[in-house]
Parts: C-alpha cells; structure tokens; sequence
C-alpha cells in the first residue's frame, strides 16, 4: 500500500476531520486495539447529502457490511467501498453515544460523547455540517442480535487492526475515538485511533 498523503490521530475521548477525494483510500485504524471509532460522512459538494446506516441497511440487506461492500448515503449514494477489513465487526443500528444516553441510561450527566466529540470537531468547518447520531457507523463495534436483543461485548481484535475503504466521492470525513468506559464497548478502555489517506 502507499505511504499516507496524510494521517490525522484521534486522541481518545475527542473526534477529527479529515477532506479525502474520489479515488484515494481511507483506511481507519485502532491504535492499541479494543477500540470503537464512529464515523461520519458528508458529500463536500452537498453536505446536506450525508453516510447514512439506515440507508446502508436496507439496501445490503445485512446488518453487518463485508470486503466488497458499499457504505450508502441518505440518497442511496455509495460513498465508500470496503476494500479490507482486519475486524469483521461492525454496528449499523445503534445511534452513536450522546449526553442523553450517559445522563438517562448511565446517571452519568456530563460524560464526554462521540455527538459532543463530532459536533466540536466539525465547528470548526468552514462549510455547513450537521450531525445527528443515527448518522454514525459504529466501526469495529462488536454488536450481535441475539433472542432480538442487542448484546455488547468487548471488541476481541488487536492492535493495528484497520478497515480500508475505497473513496467513491469527495466528502468530509469524522471519526470520534469513543470515549464510552462505563459498558464493555471499548473494553472500559477508550484509546487513540487514525485516519489515513493514500492515493
């Protein structure tokens, strides 16, 4: 693979941005392993055009995307293609973690969180970004169905561990190192993550 064009670090509990172009690849990788990223997308021409799990869902028709799969838009726009992938566990159904989720769930009023994380990261873009939970992907997040209920574990994989995508459109890129250390999401863990572009 080539040497990056460039690589931003996302220190545990905070969120990054990166701009990347159709034709290069993106490739996220969890530093010291064990570690939640969520990632959102936006189209750089059209912003109010944005990655979308429930669209990605509904046309995959799994619940889980695979090497060969693309990541939708809220118009059905593929915008990234899977071209490896080290973990094989990702979550597409959970909204990203919020100040809701901490102050109602956990009595945890004041917990940092990946929408906080990404909401700070994209203030600070010179074009209008907007972000709601259901809008991330829980990459390398290790959700399983089971008996209809959504059951959390410890992600098993290592250090290094990375997913690589094919840029299909020019977009901007969040990606939040998710700070949630009260459930087994990050094996109570949080630690840094990349973003790396080549190409």
């Amino acid at each position: 693979m080539s040497d990056p064009v460039e690589e931003v670090i996302v220190p545990a509990y905070e969120a990054r941005t990166i701009e990347v172009k159709k034709g290069q690849t993106l490739e996220v990788v969890d530093l010291e392993g064990q570690q939640v990223g969520d990632l959102a997308a936006w189209m750089i021409d059209d912003p109010s055009e944005h990655l979308s799990p429930a669209h990605t869902v509904s046309s995959l028709a799994k619940l889980v995307p695979e090497v060969g799969d693309p990541i939708l838009s809220n118009h059905r726009t593929p915008l990234l293609r899977i071209v490896r992938d080290d973990v094989g566990r990702h979550d597409l159904i959970v909204p990203c973690c919020d100040p809701e989720r901490y102050a109602i769930d956990y009595d945890a009023p004041g917990h940092p969180s990946c929408l906080g994380s990404i909401q700070k990261a994209i203030a600070g873009q010179d074009r209008e970004l907007t972000i709601e939970g259901e809008n991330c992907w829980n990459v390398f997040m290790n959700n399983t169905v089971e008996d209809g209920r959504i059951v959390t574990r410890e992600p098993p994989h290592p250090a290094g561990s990375a997913i690589v995508m094919e840029v299909l459109e020019d977009l901007v890129v969040a990606l939040s190192a998710c700070p949630q250390d009260i459930s087994a999401v990050n094996a109570y863990n949080p630690t840094p993550m990349a973003l790396r572009v080549t190409g």
